[in-house]
């Protein structure tokens, strides 16, 4: 038997799961009892967050964390730590600008003013400079009549005319504008980090990495795993979030990250100094969009190279030295590294790639257009979220050796109250079978009810859903396990597309959802491989080999103007055997032929090219699946992401015999599989994963023979969350009905405890209880056996055990969620769903 399946049957898998644990700093009694709940749940680490801690780094927060390592330590548990006392990830405690001002942060900022000339000894106002808002230079350029008010590349250098607060210049016929730029720190945040300056960042080792050393020296490598740094950022501008420079925004008034190591790199790239065009970055004002476009791409070039290196770089090689892990996350959002600039950079060093999914970003059924969601923009790009954002968190992880395929999503936080079980199943299987292993839920928190950012595990026994999401974790580390440590099976390629935005000309470049979209609906999965890892000399057999991955084909989204380097590389790649695919058409600057497919035609082109994996029959185009070999075996996960049942057969590269495992259900069958054909039949949100091995020893697959319906009678109590210990009686129901609907409970949110007896012959091999629709979680006992929970359809359980002959007393005890107790904003914008037994109970034989 593979010795994965043989490790969770026997309940011996590892542990994929580090939960948040929020500390508040007043419940200091209480963090034993909250560890091995964090324990029992199934989580065997904990990810300790100190925003909500009055005394980080202080005597407080020592007393806490020194409960929460040795509570770990009994208990064989992992500690992380996000690493700021605030998030995002770069305050350092507030210790730059109080002990280091020298290292706040830097930033380009540039002001214009327009004049029309000929004027002799013309005079302008200089604005005033001072120790944080040095003036780097002035120029003039000649405004161009066309119909975008564009300037002339060329400048006229004013800098030196500039005297006593005045700059002087006799301004010659025509209309002009004059750029002054200004090395600043108006336009930064006023206690970060400067994320490109590595003796800025070293603050941040000071205040926070170095103290906890000190203080838990002798934990870690061991019980401490490592930190966490959560949504770094440059945190430009006034408004504290980064801009992506990107063509035909006008993105007036933004302050750049700048430092004169960034202005050295540009000039190295372009060969010239950047100075007198830096109004480029801001404004579409080059006639030859080729300046433009380089100029652009050597500015996002040098600042993201420079984060990588002195800020996550720094981090991880002093978690390494120091014997621990370095772990986190940025923001990702619409298809923009929206704190970083460039994702896979940003990440580049961590020992785990990492994504969030918070805020709504992910919803059952919306991947085709944008939704209602919790986040700050009130709104989700769903085609980003859906078809882009898990892709990069397992591409990075299947590209960078150092993190030996380990992909982590941060999942659950700001849903709201409403989310249930059901839909927390629906994210976990979205992250899994798009390659993502490891999970931070979010979050246990000991404050009830807290506002920020529901929902909320344990909650000290308030939590009628705590059940199901227990066994939700024990059924993500099985499934992590299962599938974590195999080689993902891809041939595609799609070359990350941000560079191609800084250099794209008005916008002008095809978004990455827009070819995930059509690969992925079409079956062909892909990895999202950037610049930095594309490498001629890995072409062999006409496959570019970048560590255990095997790409046949390499997919080019169209941008109008590519960098001068990356299509050297393009051109390359090619040359030596690689099939480069241009979508739309090559860019406008590429001097060599290539081929070019419209995007509606891509799908056919990559099955003239053979690189179809799974084939799938028509009208199952959200059936998600991952392919991956581990010891020799493959291994597919499909998940069903219609909001109706799926019925089909594909047909799969391999044969034989073969593992189908069912997690949620506690299923596990053997069955052969003749010239790679296999049926699926998925209810919506079900997912199945099947291991293809010879030596299975599992019991054979079984098909339902007969059915029975039942409509018992049954007596009903319920459990209030305060108390869900007590339950009181509410009366005996022919019919089963959602209890919070409006004319019975619509304020109820705890456990509900049906009791019914059914009359089931004992025959047949396996005898199976389906509950049908449940809101939302379900555990059953049979005579006193209990049989253990569902937390998703279908709610169904082996009960040819637990059965006798004849009358059988059933117990089956639903928890709903909070947002009936706590009608919190998140939840606003959610779909509620029903509570309790909602009909349909069905006994299944197998004859």
């Amino acid at each position: 038997m593979d010795r994965k399946i043989f490790d969770i049957l026997n309940e011996k898998e590892d542990n994929y799961l580090l939960p948040f644990y929020w500390q508040h700093g007043d419940h200091t009694e209480k963090i034993p009892e909250q560890i091995k709940q964090i324990y029992e749940s199934g989580c065997r680490a904990v990810c300790v967050e100190a925003r909500p801690h009055p005394e980080f780094g202080k005597d407080g927060w020592w007393r806490d964390m020194d409960i929460v390592f040795s509570e770990a330590k009994k208990l064989g548990m992992k500690v992380w730590l996000l690493d700021d006392y605030r998030c995002p990830t770069g305050y350092a405690t507030g210790l730059v600008p109080k002990k280091y001002p020298d290292l706040r942060q830097w930033c380009l900022m540039e002001k214009h003013v327009d004049v029309v000339g000929p004027m002799k000894d013309g005079a302008l106002i200089s604005e005033q400079t001072w120790e944080d808002h040095v003036l780097l230079g002035a120029f003039a350029y000649k405004r161009l009549r066309d119909e975008k008010q564009r300037c002339e590349f060329e400048a006229i250098d004013l800098t030196n005319n500039i005297s006593d607060g005045y700059l002087y210049w006799d301004v010659p016929e025509g209309e002009w504008r004059i750029y002054f730029y200004y090395k600043s720190r108006q336009g930064a945040h006023p206690v970060f980090i400067d994320m490109i300056n590595k003796d800025s960042v070293a603050v941040l080792i000071e205040a926070v990495y170095e103290p906890h050393f000190e203080h838990y020296k002798e934990y870690f490598g061991n019980t401490f795993a490592g930190f966490f740094s959560d949504e770094p950022c440059f945190a430009n501008n006034f408004k504290y979030s980064a801009q992506i420079i990107s063509p035909g925004n006008n993105n007036k008034n933004v302050a750049l990250p700048w430092n004169e190591t960034v202005r050295e790199m540009m000039t190295a790239h372009l060969g010239y100094d950047p100075l007198p065009h830096l109004n480029l970055l801001w404004f579409d004002d080059a006639r030859n969009g080729d300046d433009h476009a380089e100029l652009r791409y050597a500015y996002m070039d040098a600042i993201t190279k420079l984060y990588s290196e002195c800020f996550t770089k720094q981090l991880s090689d002093w978690c390494h030295d120091h014997g621990i892990m370095y772990i986190g996350h940025v923001i990702e959002q619409d298809c923009l590294c929206a704190g970083a600039g460039h994702y896979f950079r940003a990440l580049k060093w961590q020992d785990m790639s990492g994504i969030d999914i918070v805020l709504q970003q992910i919803m059952p059924g919306m991947d085709d257009f944008r939704h209602t969601a919790s986040c700050s923009f009130a709104e989700g790009s769903a085609q980003f979220y859906h078809y882009v954002l898990a892709k990069l968190g397992a591409s990075l992880a299947h590209l960078e050796p150092k993190m030996h395929g380990r992909a982590m999503c941060e999942v659950f936080g700001a849903y709201g109250w409403a989310e249930d079980t059901t839909i927390m199943k629906y994210l976990i299987d979205y992250l899994l079978v798009r390659g993502i292993n490891h999970f931070i839920p979010h979050a246990f928190d000991s404050k009830f009810p807290d506002p920020d950012c529901p929902p909320h595990f344990g909650i000290e026994g308030k939590d009628p859903s705590f059940d199901g999401f227990g066994a939700l974790m024990h059924y993500t580390n099985k499934a992590a396990h299962l599938l974590y440590g195999a080689d993902h099976v891809c041939k595609i390629a799609v070359l990350y597309d941000m560079e191609n935005v800084w250099t794209s000309r008005e916008g002008n470049a095809m978004r990455l959802y827009e070819v995930a979209q059509k690969l992925y609906d079409a079956h062909f999965d892909f990895d999202i491989v950037p610049f930095d890892y594309l490498d001629a000399d890995k072409v062999s057999d006409g496959k570019l080999c970048i560590e255990k991955e095997r790409f046949e084909c390499l997919i080019v989204p169209y941008a109008d103007h590519i960098a001068q380097n990356i299509l050297v590389c393009l051109e390359k790649l090619q040359n030596n055997g690689l099939s480069v695919i241009f979508v739309k058409a090559l860019p406008e600057n590429a001097d060599f032929d290539g081929c070019a497919v419209p995007i509606n035609a891509l799908t056919d082109e990559m099955k003239r090219l053979g690189l179809e994996d799974v084939l799938v029959e028509d009208g199952c185009d959200k059936l998600r699946i991952y392919h991956c070999i581990r010891d020799g075996k493959d291994i597919f996960m499909f998940a069903n992401e219609e909001m109706k049942p799926i019925k089909t057969t594909v047909t799969l590269p391999c044969s034989g015999k073969y593992a189908r495992i069912d997690l949620a259900n506690d299923k596990y069958v053997s069955g052969f599989c003749e010239n790679g054909k296999l049926v699926l039949d998925l209810l919506p949100k079900q997912s199945q994963i099947v291991v293809f091995d010879d030596d299975c020893t599992l019991e054979p697959e079984f098909s339902i023979d007969e059915s029975i319906s039942y409509a018992p009678e049954f007596d009903l109590a319920l459990a209030e969350c305060d108390d869900m210990a007590t339950f009181n009686f509410v009366g005996r129901f022919k019919s089963f009905f959602n209890v919070t609907s409006p004319n019975f409970r619509p304020n109820f949110s705890g456990k509900m405890h049906y009791t019914f007896d059914l009359d089931i012959e004992k025959k047949g091999k396996h005898i199976i209880l389906d509950l049908g629709r449940v809101g939302q979680n379900a555990k059953l006992s049979i005579n006193g056996k209990d049989l253990g929970v569902r937390f998703a359809a279908p709610y169904s359980f082996d009960i040819t055990e637990a059965v006798e002959d004849g009358k059988n007393r059933i117990v089956v005890i639903v928890g709903n969620t909070l947002v009936q107790k706590v009608r919190d904003d998140f939840s606003k914008t959610l779909l509620i769903a029903p509570s309790g037994l909602l009909g349909d109970i069905t006994v299944h034989y197998s004859l």
